[in-house]
């Protein structure tokens, strides 16, 4: 169960990558914030007690995730494009170079399976391809979640699993972080009518 998981996790990730529509890319990664959370709670029964308020975290992490991206996006709905200069096909293949190197360049950091340091380096990977490819301004929140599901992936999959404290941390980080970005996301739409972040190059001190 777990491994497909993963793979699903991985999945979800590209699917980010290569889909336009800023309603589907927020689909795909509460989604993917869910399957991390389902795969916590998949790896409760061999992880101390410790574990279980770690796992029931990062399931509310996911639907507060989702919440506040669905919000943002109904409160910035416009027909100017969001910034997506770059065509689906080359984003998946920048995408691409981006995981094989940093697969190849990663050493190995001890998680229980081969998988799993994987799966969490290509989310990574994938999280900074979409900042590189992606410049409407919930995508790139999009990618910081993608990323931070890739140290998600790697934190549930430590022998034992990382303490609660740090999980909870990383949690209230994440959302804290998520609501400032979403914020500044509403602030750009209100002054400009676009989320294209390309805009800002016009501002000078």
């Amino acid at each position: 169960m777990t491994t497909a998981l993963i793979w699903i996790i991985i999945a979800l990730g590209l699917g980010c990558v290569v889909m336009r529509r800023r309603s589907v890319v927020v689909a795909l990664v509460g989604i993917q914030a869910l399957c991390v959370a389902a795969l916590a709670v998949a790896l409760v029964p061999s992880r101390p007690s410790e574990f279980l308020p770690a796992a029931l975290t990062l399931v509310a992490r996911a639907v507060v995730v989702a919440v506040l991206l669905v919000i943002a996006i109904r409160r910035t709905r416009h027909s100017l494009p969001g910034g997506d200069e770059v065509v689906p096909s080359s984003r998946l293949v920048i995408a691409g170079v981006i995981i094989a190197a940093l697969v190849v360049l990663v050493p190995s950091f001890g998680l229980a399976s081969h998988l799993a340091e994987h799966g969490a380096v290509v989310l990574v990977a994938t999280g900074l391809a979409l900042l590189v490819t992606r410049r409407a301004t919930v995508m790139q929140v999009v990618a910081l979640l993608v990323a931070e599901n890739g140290i998600a992936v790697a934190a549930v999959s430590v022998p034992g699993g990382l303490p609660v404290v740090v999980e909870l941390g990383v949690a209230f980080d994440l959302v804290l972080v998520v609501t400032v970005a979403i914020v500044f996301h509403d602030r750009i739409f209100g002054m400009f009518g676009t989320t294209d972040t390309r805009m800002l190059r016009g501002l000078r001190d």
